[in-house]
C-alpha cells in the first residue's frame, strides 16, 4: 500500500518534467513561431523534421513537440495528429507513437498540458512556501522545464481542451482535418476539444478544432479528472456513494489536500529506483521498454517542480472530475456521432480496466453499434495502461489500420 501511494505521488509529479525545448520551425516558419528566449531542439532527416519547443499561453510556458513530413504527397489527405497525455506523463511515452505517425506521413503533435510535464506549473506567490521556481540541485543540459508562473488557476479538464483548441488555432493546424488521439485523462481532454464542451459561452466562444475532427483515439479512457467521478455510476446504492464519499473526503483531507505531505514526498522520497519499480510494475509485459529516459522523464519534473508541483497534484486529486465520457455522450450524441470513434485498450490494465465503467460502456457501444453506422470500434491488445509504449507494434498496427480504413479513406 505504502509503494502504491508513493508511486501515485511520485508520477503525479511528473507533470513538472524534464524537458528539451525549441524555436521556431524552417518551413514554413510563420506557423510555428516561438516568442520564448528558451532553448530549443531541431532535427532533420532525409523525410521529416522533428521540433520541441516552448509555446506562450496566456502567459505560461507550454512545451510541445511536432514532427512533420519534409515533403507531403499532393495527394496525401491524411490529417494532422494531436497526442495528449495522461495524468503524470508528458510528451515523452508518446516517443514510439510519434515515429510510427510520422513515418507514416502524418504530421504530428504533442503537449505538456498546463500543470504538467515540462510546461509551467502556476503558484500564486501569496500561497508558496518558497521561491515559485523551486530546484534541488541543477537540471541537466537540455531538460529545461518553463517557468512556474506566478498565478492561481484551477485546473480542469475543459481548460486543458480550451489550452488545446487555442493551440491548434494558433498553429493553424488541419488544413486536411484533425485526429485527437488521448491516453487516460488525455481522453477526456480530447473529447472536450472535440467537442467544444470547454466553451463557457456557446454564442460567442466558437471552437476552432470541433467542426476539423476527422477521428477521435481514445487509449483506456478514464472516467474524470480523478476517481471521484466513479460516484456516478448509477449502479451504486445510496449507501455505497455515502460510504465511497467518505473514503474520498478522508483520502483527500488525509493525504491529497495534505501540501506539507505531498511536498515531503516528492523532495524526500522519490528516488529514480522507486520510479523504475512502479514502471515496471506499469509495463508488466515489457519491463524492459522502462529505460532510463522514460524514468528520468518522471524523475526530474519531481525534484524541480517545487510548489507549482505540489499544487497541481493537489488540486487533479480533489477538483472537481468534471463530466464522464458518459455525460459527454449524452451531452453532445450529434457531435460525437459524426465522427469515427475508436478505442484501444491494454487487456491488464489495473488503473482503467476495460471491465470497469467506461470500459464498459464503450464495449456495450461498439456490440450495439449505438452510435450509428458503425463509427465507434475497438481494439483490445495486450498490455497494461499504457499499451502504445509497452506493446507498441500491435498497438499501432490497430491504430493504424484504423486510421486508414475509417478516417483517411
Amino acid at each position: 500500500m505504502r509503494a502504491t501511494l508513493l508511486l501515485t505521488i511520485a508520477v503525479s509529479a511528473s507533470f513538472i518534467s524534464c524537458s528539451t525545448s525549441f524555436s521556431a520551425r524552417t518551413t514554413p516558419s510563420s506557423r510555428y513561431s516561438t516568442p520564448l528566449a528558451l532553448s530549443s531542439t531541431t532535427t532533420q532527416s532525409d523525410t521529416s523534421i522533428t521540433k520541441k519547443f516552448f509555446w506562450k499561453w496566456r502567459g505560461h510556458d507550454i512545451f510541445a513537440e511536432y514532427r512533420v513530413p519534409i515533403e507531403k504527397d499532393s495527394n496525401n489527405n491524411k490529417p494532422t495528429v494531436i497526442l495528449l497525455h495522461g495524468f503524470g506523463a508528458s510528451t515523452t511515452y508518446w516517443r514510439e507513437t510519434m515515429s510510427t505517425l510520422q513515418n507514416e506521413g502524418y504530421e504530428v503533435h504533442a503537449l505538456d498540458l498546463l500543470g504538467q510535464g515540462r510546461s509551467s506549473k502556476p503558484i500564486p506567490m501569496d500561497t508558496a512556501t518558497n521561491a515559485v521556481q523551486q530546484t534541488i540541485g541543477e537540471l541537466p543540459e537540455g531538460r529545461e522545464m518553463g517557468k512556474n508562473t506566478d498565478s492561481r488557476v484551477v485546473y480542469s479538464i475543459n481548460l486543458w481542451g480550451e489550452l488545446v483548441d487555442d493551440y491548434a488555432s494558433h498553429h493553424k493546424l488541419g488544413e486536411s482535418g484533425l485526429v485527437l488521439m488521448g491516453n487516460s485523462l488525455g481522453s477526456l481532454v480530447a473529447l472536450s476539444a472535440a467537442t467544444g464542451d470547454f466553451r463557457l459561452d456557446e454564442i460567442n466562444s466558437a471552437s476552432y478544432i470541433s467542426p476539423r475532427v476527422k477521428g477521435v483515439c481514445l487509449f483506456n479512457c478514464a472516467v474524470g479528472l480523478n476517481s471521484q467521478n466513479v460516484l456516478k455510476n448509477p449502479n451504486l446504492s445510496s449507501i455505497q456513494v455515502a460510504i465511497f464519499s467518505q473514503i474520498f473526503y478522508v483520502l483527500n483531507a488525509l493525504i491529497f489536500d495534505n501540501q506539507a505531505l505531498l511536498r515531503y514526498a516528492l523532495n524526500n522520497i522519490v528516488t529514480k529506483q522507486l520510479l523504475r519499480d512502479a514502471l515496471r510494475g506499469l509495463y508488466l509485459n515489457s519491463p524492459e521498454r522502462v529505460d532510463d529516459e522514460l524514468v528520468d522523464s518522471f524523475y526530474y519534473p519531481a525534484k524541480f517542480g517545487g510548489e507549482g508541483a505540489v499544487e497541481a497534484i493537489r488540486q487533479i486529486y480533489t477538483n472537481d472530475a468534471g463530466l464522464t465520457p458518459m455525460e459527454l455522450h449524452d451531452k453532445y450524441p450529434e457531435v460525437l456521432n459524426s465522427f469515427p470513434l475508436h478505442l484501444i485498450w491494454g487487456d491488464e490494465d489495473a488503473v482503467t480496466p476495460i471491465n470497469g465503467d467506461v470500459g464498459a460502456f464503450y464495449c456495450d457501444r461498439v456490440a450495439n453499434n449505438r452510435g450509428g453506422r458503425g463509427l465507434t470500434t475497438i481494439d483490445v491488445v495486450k498490455g497494461g495502461h499504457i499499451p502504445f509504449d509497452e506493446n507498441p507494434v500491435q498497438t499501432h498496427g490497430a491504430m493504424l489500420k484504423w486510421l486508414e480504413k475509417k478516417v483517411v479513406n
